[in-house]
């Protein structure tokens, strides 16, 4: 336990990571599968719904046709939004948890790291909800002002032509550009400073506002340690998610643009591959992330002090009442 909570470097947070998640890998993988499996149910149910969906063809513009697809589009991300937003309260408090116990050198279980939600759910819900709009509102707006770009093209010549109609076009293109490249540049910073507020909310059971503060309080002076493992863990999580989707790449191109349904075959190994590249992955971001959150406590608050000192007094009143009952 001395040796967990000496000051660790961002090489050492991450060793510490893969040795933990190596050792527990059962206990991490089976807490992680909540989330994506969520996901994949909800899936599984908008295709049962809505059908297998078409590609629109780029060489026959139909209005109509357009309209459905992106109607679905916006569909599947608002259901996959609500769905991984819940699943990502359950499977991240519960790894935080379970970060906690194995680090400090204790025993957990998937059914104790699950269990100790009980009582912070709603708040570690409300930490999530607001922390994704504060990190992502920027990028949603930009994606809207893409939609409308494209929108634009197919009804803005009908409306207005010549010169006005490339004049708007082109407003509209430009914002969407810079407000995506503004979305990036904001979603790399907010993530760095409000990462450590789920940790916090979990581990000290803060309200959501407390929980954000105290994240920015822990945060500062970290931004490229928790930026570095934030890139690292993503492009883990994308490389293995990628090399698990292989084999649907053998029943479609899915970079080329083709008209009609989408295939069977690949839409089942795509998902399949990104269920497990979610469920294997996952963890390793959340286990670093849990870390560097103690990691700064014990820079800034002498935590290792802190857990001292009740570990002493806890064993001193231990030791009265034994003295006491003999």
């Amino acid at each position: 336990m001395d040796a967990a909570l000496r000051p660790l470097t961002t090489s050492q947070v991450l060793d510490r990571t893969f040795q933990l998640y190596k050792k527990h890998f059962l206990l991490f993988v089976g807490i992680a599968v909540v989330g994506p499996g969520l996901l994949l149910i909800a899936s599984l149910i908008q295709l049962a719904v809505l059908g297998v969906p078409a590609m629109p063809d780029p060489q026959k513009i139909d209005p109509l046709l357009l309209k459905a697809f992106f109607a679905r589009v916006f569909l599947g991300i608002a259901v996959n939004i609500v769905v991984w937003t819940v699943g990502n309260a359950i499977a991240t408090g519960a790894t935080i948890h379970a970060v906690s116990m194995v680090h400090l050198g204790k025993e957990t279980t998937i059914i104790d790291s699950y269990g100790s939600l009980k009582s912070i759910f709603w708040r570690l819900l409300w930490v999530i909800v607001r922390v994704f709009f504060i990190t992502w509102g920027p990028s949603i707006a930009a994606y809207l002002l893409i939609v409308a770009g494209i929108f634009s093209m197919v009804f803005l010549p009908k409306i207005a032509g010549g010169i006005g109609a490339v004049v708007i076009l082109l407003v509209l293109w430009l914002l969407a550009v810079a407000g995506l490249f503004g979305a990036v540049i904001w979603f790399i910073y907010a993530y760095c400073r409000y990462a450590l507020a789920v940790p916090a909310c979990a581990v000290e059971g803060l309200p959501a506002k407390y929980a954000i503060i105290r994240s920015k309080f822990l945060s500062k002076g970290s931004f490229w340690r928790i930026f570095a493992i934030f890139a690292l863990t993503i492009l883990l999580g994308i490389g293995l998610t990628s090399v698990l989707q292989v084999p649907a790449f053998f029943f479609a191109n899915p970079f080329r643009m083709q008209a009609g349904p989408v295939n069977a075959g690949y839409l089942f190994f795509a998902q399949l591959g990104e269920f497990l590249g979610r469920t294997l992955a996952g963890p390793i971001a959340t286990i670093a992330i849990a870390l560097v959150y103690y990691d700064e406590r014990v820079r800034k608050e002498a935590f290792d002090l802190q857990l001292m000192m009740e570990n002493l007094s806890s064993s001193g009143s231990q030791a009265a009442v034994s003295a006491g009952s003999n």
